[in-house]
């Protein structure tokens, strides 16, 4: 990948990400077919809808790359079979 051909700690770092971020991705799908095979209103599938909105929130806000300081910020999303919000607060 790109650490290959470029030699530089940042590439090593986007390299990472990339992997990580694909990773994730492919953990997601596999939550969603699961999902939907179980039954409806299990235990099982409330877990795996609760951890497939911390993977889309990992996806799209990493908690590393987020400064918030004194602000709220939410973010909702609606889905077909679930609905993600995460809610940020962070005081001075």
């Amino acid at each position: 990948m790109l650490a290959t051909i470029l030699k530089s700690p940042k590439a090593v770092e986007t390299t990472l990400a990339i992997i990580d971020t694909f990773a994730k991705v492919r953990e997601l799908s596999h939550a969603v077919h699961q999902i939907q095979s179980l039954p409806e209103n299990s235990p099982k599938q409330k877990t795996l809808i609760e951890h497939t909105g911390d993977l889309i929130a990992d996806l799209m806000i990493p908690e590393d790359e987020l400064a918030v300081t004194g602000t709220e910020t939410t973010y909702e999303m609606n889905f077909a079979i679930f609905k993600v919000k995460r809610t940020i607060k962070k005081g001075k």
